[in-house]
Parts: C-alpha cells; structure tokens; sequence
C-alpha cells in the first residue's frame, strides 16, 4: 500500500467532478443573491439546475469511457482537434484498476464504475424533474447537496476501508436529512427530515460498534496490529475462522451490529420503521433520490463487507451459501417481504404504498445475497450480477413512479390513491408512464422487472433456500393487487375532475427515455446481463 499519488486523480476523476460541481453550484449563486424577487429566484433556481444537469452528464459520459463498458477509444488519427479527446479518451480508459486508490481505501473496480453510472444518472434525473417543477426558494442549496450527497454514495459503494465507507456514509446521510426536512414551512417535510436523522444516527452507531468490534478482534489475533482495510482486516478473521472451523462469538457480535447498521440503510425489517414517514414527508424529488441511489449504495457496501469480510461459510463442511452469514440474510429477507408486501396492501397513500413496496423489494434483493455466501466462484458471480440487474431496473422504474408522483402532487396538493383517479383522461403520457413503473415493480413481463425477480429467485434456487423462493412467490401475487389497484384507479373513467396536469418538457422526455429504457431492458435483457456477468468475474 503506497502513498497517494498524482496517478490516483484520473482514476477518481469522477468523484472529483462531483466535488467541484457541489462546490462550484454553491459558489456561483452567491454572485446571484443580488434580489429576492420571483423573477431573480426564477433566475437563481434555473442556472443552479443547468449547471448540476450539466455537470452530471459530464460525469456520466467521463465514466462511460473509463468505464469500457461500451466501447474502447480507438488510435489517434489525422485530425489533430479530434486527436485530444482521442488521447484523453485513452488516458482515462489506460488508467489501473488493479489496485484500490487513495491509499488502498477506494476500489477502481467495474463494480464501483457501474455504481458511478447509477448514482450520476439516478442524480441527473432527479435534477431535470426538479427543474421542470416549483422554483426552488434556495436553489444551490438543494442542488449542492444533492450532488454531495451522491458524491457520499458513489465513494460509499467503492469504499475497501472501514474509516473511508463510514465518512461516505456519513457525507451522503447528512446531505439526505437536509434534504428530506427541506421544506421548512411543511410540517411532513420537517417530522421526515428529525426522523430519518434520528434513525440514521442510531444506524450509524450501530454500524461504527460493529467495525470496532471486528477491528479489535483483528488487531488482538495479528501480530501485525489491526488494520482498516477491509480485505487485510478479515483476511485475519477468516484464517481465524479456518482454523477453528466457525468464527468467534465476538465476530459474531460485530457482524450482527454490520448487518444492522447497513439495514437501516437499505429499509430491511425490523430496521424499516423510518421509510414510510420519511418517503411520504419528504419532497418527492428528495425521494427519488433515498428510494434508489441511497438504497443501492447502501447494498454494496453491505454486499463488499460480506463477500471480502466473510467469503465462506465456515461452521458447515460443504460450500452452502446457506450457512454462515446468508442464514441471517435469508431469514431478513424473509421477513422483510413478508412485511413489505402485506403492509403495501393496507396503504391509501401512494407514496407510503411505494415506501413499503420498497421495503418488499429489499427482500426480494436479499435472496441474491443468500447465494453470494458461497465459495463456489461461478455462484457468486451469479449472485453478483442478478443483485445488479434487479438494482438496475428498481432504479429505472422508481425514478418513473416517483417522478410521475412529484408531479401529481405538485399539481393536486396531496398523494392519496383516489388523487391518480381518471389520470388517463388528465395526461395520459403520466398515466402510460406510472403504469409502465407499477407494472415493471409487479414483475409483468416484458419489463425490465420480470427479468429482476427472476434471476434473483433463481439465485436464492440456487443458493438452497427453496423456502424463500415460494414465499416471495407468494408475496408477488400479494404485491400484484396493490399494484393493480392503482392501475384501476389511475385509468377509470369515473372522475369529478376535469383539469388536466401538466408537465414541462423537460419532465417528459426525461421520465418517457427512463420508462422506455424500462421497456427497452424487458424486451432486451441479455446486453445488460451480459456486461453484469463479465465485469463482475
């Protein structure tokens, strides 16, 4: 492990961008508080969006090279202008992902590019539905922090060190209770912002005693000392738990505080309390943010500790992923789509319904971790890239129903099942694209949903847990009719209201590329599911 180096700021140049984008949105509206009207907040608000969409894009189309996910830069030509993005094209994909950055705490691995993808492209959607609504009083403010915010997530999900994944976490979670407490005049707004911050900081706590724990362990059985780099770190576990065939009651301990901490995270039951209060109180916008990219950081960084922390079963003489660790993880997956799911059917908010959708979800994700504790390398890859299918694709359709949402109850003033009544007859592009959503979320093929719950219930087949299988079948029909009953809602033709919701440009083109790609990955699975299956070998 080296020092850092000048070699290191092509390999985090994303996370740079990100850094100097929040600082430069926040810096140069300062320039702009030279009026408090409407028309100089109009102003304000606009420039503040350009310039983060703008941004975003560049860091999406900065990793998409990096990344060679999609193509390889080819040799200079004759055309020397050309032959400058040529050459920083190939500087940037030339750059070595063999070793983590930043003194060995940040992966540069496919897994943290595909994370940089997501959480830029979930942030970039965010900003151009929230620049199509209400001006936002303080503009820099919320786009500032929204780009710290995925600037924590993206650092999260590639973090290889305790110290690093725990500052992450806390950069990104600071940043969201702002945001979800953002609007200071709204009751709901500012009850979610003290509640996701006060379950947040218990969740933090728990996850920082549970890596104290496993980095006193370490240090006590090396002679070498502890250390906080997580592979060095449970190497020293893991030959411990060779040795003796089963781990320590204490790794125990700190693994159980780990899971719990990154629960709350994800809004895994019992560590789920706070999702339905903060997704209904706070700004819908806010929440397309939490329900996806917050969400999935959160899984990999829980799917990095587990697979580098603990990659065999030890206490069974087979390679089961049934053991060990993914018994834990089956029996909260159980339990977490079992209480999503039946919760869902009770709701009559939209937004609450979603929150304990989300929640189903979650289990549904945890079955492919149930397969990713084996130490069969051709399982985990499975595991690994039907965890980043289903991620995929919940991101995609959350984006759309949430976004569709924000807009409804911009222009209704509230989110309760009976405001989507007739919505066909009020814009029927709304109503195409939350039903294109809710159905992808059911698991309807040809969505990209299907697909999702398919390979993850073949992953959990796979990994032994039969058991689970048919209860997340069952839980699917369950989800079904919560689903259904919005559909029959948003397209009955009994409806007392006549005025038509309207929606910018901008929101439309955005939602309608995110719901077609919905579409697009249902008919079309196999390109994605081909790149998740090589980079993750």
């Amino acid at each position: 492990m080296g020092l850092f180096q000048l070699t290191d700021i092509p390999r985090i140049l994303p996370e740079l961008l990100l850094l100097l984008l929040a600082i430069f949105v926040i810096g140069s509206d300062v320039f702009e508080r030279w009026s408090n009207s409407d028309q100089v907040i109009e102003e304000r608000a606009r420039a503040a969006g350009q310039l983060a969409a703008v941004g975003l894009g560049l860091v999406v189309l900065v990793t998409l090279v990096q990344s060679r996910l999609l193509f390889t830069v080819p040799e200079p030509g004759t055309n020397p202008i050309l032959n400058i993005l040529i050459n920083f094209g190939r500087n940037l994909q030339s750059v070595g992902t063999d070793q983590p950055a930043l003194i060995g705490a940040f992966a540069i691995d496919q897994l943290t590019m595909i994370a940089r993808l997501l959480f830029a492209s979930a942030a970039l959607v965010v900003t151009l539905v929230t620049m199509g609504g209400k001006t936002l009083r303080h503009p820099a403010e919320f786009y500032g922090l929204m780009l710290f915010a995925t600037l924590g997530l993206t650092v999260m999900a590639g973090s290889v060190d305790l110290i690093l994944a725990y500052i992450a976490l806390e950069l990104s979670s600071l940043a969201l209770y702002v945001l979800a407490g953002y609007l200071r005049d709204d009751e709901r707004s500012t009850e979610a912002g003290v509640k996701y911050f006060l379950f947040g900081a218990i969740s933090s706590a728990m996850l920082l005693y549970g890596m104290s724990l496993a980095y006193g362990f370490a240090a006590s059985e090396s002679a070498k000392g502890g250390t906080t780099v997580i592979a060095t770190l449970f190497s020293q576990i893991g030959q411990s738990g060779v040795a003796s065939n089963a781990l320590s009651p204490l790794v125990l301990v700190a693994l159980v505080f780990i899971i719990a901490g990154l629960g709350y995270k994800i809004a895994a039951t019992p560590f789920h309390s706070w999702a339905p209060d903060v997704y209904q109180g706070a700004p819908p916008v806010v929440t397309m943010l939490i329900a996806t990219a917050s969400k999935t950081a959160g899984f990999l960084l829980l799917y990095r500790m587990l697979t580098i922390a603990f990659p065999n079963s030890f206490g069974s003489a087979e390679p089961s992923s049934m053991a060990g660790w993914a018994a834990l993880i089956a029996l909260i997956a159980a339990a977490t789509v079992l209480l999503g799911n039946l919760a869902a059917l009770l709701q009559t908010s939209t937004r609450r319904m979603l929150a304990y959708s989300g929640i189903g979800h979650t289990g549904f994700m945890l079955l492919a971790l149930t397969l990713a504790g084996t130490s069969r390398a051709e399982d985990q890859t499975f595991a690994t890239a039907a965890l980043l299918t289903y991620l995929t694709a919940y991101i995609a359709t959350s984006l759309v129903a949430f976004g569709v949402l924000s807009i409804v109850v911009e222009a209704t003033g509230g989110d309760e099942v009976e405001h989507l009544r007739g919505l066909w007859k009020r814009n029927t592009p709304l109503a195409a694209m939350l039903s294109i959503s809710l159905l992808s979320l059911a698991g309807i093929p040809p969505l990209s949903g299907f697909w999702a719950k398919l390979l993850v219930f073949m992953a959990a087949y796979r990994g032994g847990a039969i058991w689970l299988v048919a209860l997340a079948l069952a839980m699917t029909v369950v989800a079904l009719a919560y689903y259904l009953r919005v559909l029959r809602v948003i397209w009955s033709s009994d409806t007392a209201i006549a005025d038509r919701i309207r929606i910018g440009r901008g929101q439309a083109w955005t939602l309608g590329i995110v719901a077609g790609l919905i579409v697009l990955l249902g008919l079309v699975p196999g390109p994605l599911w081909s790149v998740f299956e090589t980079v993750v070998k």
